[in-house]
């Protein structure tokens, strides 16, 4: 049995929190499932949902019908999707597997509206097939290919009414930084394009000198383009399979928030003060028996930020 919600001796905020869905480690029945659980843990709890990691009886391709009674069986528990999880490599180098790939966000564009997502997100890949670090995919080449990529995507977007959004991978992906992301959505100036920003999932996978400094000129930077947040922690580790090339320590980003080393109450203050802390903000790696611990960080943490 999951840990429920307990009493909390704190004044909760209004922060928008909720969960990537397919971190409560099962898969489910039906979206009702999700809601009930979801919402045990938060009231009005907002959701990263990844179809196809969570339910056993999505279709594929997905389609408006069955978004819509995803989203009618959510709101029995008051929860919502607030960005549809697509989880494809927009620069697989494979041009079949490229075709296929760049399908599957297209049909997440196409079923966004029935199924109530704010966004439709994903990371934006490695020209190694393993979505792992190449240095190829930082080349001119690479990057003009996939600035093609997201306006085919985005042109589809703006036609279904639908916001996407690209989250950054430092030292893998090829938007790796704050500067690169800010260079893409400075490009398209589009309201249907968007960043979603993930603090450990951008940092250098090494780390920074001055946490911050770092998150302070990032979210300054990007602050008009943010419209989801990851929460998660790290903890430094001798090597990570997906940076071959790196020698520890180095970044271990799978961590609960609040389990690890990320200075918390700082990246809270610089949200703030940068009036970015009102989007949907995700747990990542939580442990369900652990969540209302996580839960509770996050709200004094923020409190006192």
């Amino acid at each position: 049995m999951f840990a429920k919600t307990t009493f909390l001796s704190y004044a909760t905020t209004m922060l928008d929190l909720g969960f990537r869905t397919h971190d409560f480690g099962r898969k489910f029945k039906n979206a009702e499932e999700i809601g009930q659980l979801a919402s045990s843990f938060r009231k009005n709890a907002c959701l990263h949902f990844a179809p196809y990691k969570v339910l056993d009886d999505a279709p594929k391709p997905m389609n408006c019908d069955w978004a819509s009674s995803v989203k009618k069986d959510l709101e029995k528990n008051s929860v919502r999707v607030a960005v549809l999880g697509c989880y494809i490599n927009p620069v697989h180098p494979d041009p079949e597997v490229l075709e296929s790939e760049l399908g599957k966000f297209e049909n997440g564009i196409e079923v966004a509206n029935s199924l109530g997502a704010a966004l439709v997100a994903t990371e934006t890949g490695s020209l190694d097939p393993r979505n792992v670090r190449c240095e190829d995919t930082w080349s001119d080449k690479n990057w003009a290919r996939f600035l093609k990529i997201i306006e085919r995507l985005l042109n589809k977007a703006v036609k279904n009414n639908v916001i996407m959004a690209i989250e950054a991978v430092a030292d893998k992906n090829t938007v790796d930084d704050p500067v690169r992301m800010f260079k893409v959505m400075e490009t398209f100036k589009s309201p249907n394009l968007r960043c979603l920003f993930d603090a450990v999932n951008i940092m250098p996978i090494k780390g920074v000198a001055d946490f911050y400094s770092y998150y302070d000129e990032a979210v300054s930077m990007l602050a008009p383009y943010i419209s989801a947040m990851h929460l998660k922690d790290f903890v430094w580790a001798d090597s990570m399979p997906n940076y071959p090339f790196a020698v520890g320590p180095v970044k271990k980003g799978n961590i609960a928030i609040g389990e690890g080393l990320m200075p918390w109450k700082t990246i809270f203050g610089i949200y703030k003060k940068y009036k970015v802390d009102n989007v949907p903000m995700t747990l990542e790696n939580f442990n369900p028996q652990t969540l209302p611990n996580s839960l509770e960080y996050i709200e004094k943490t923020y409190a006192e930020a």
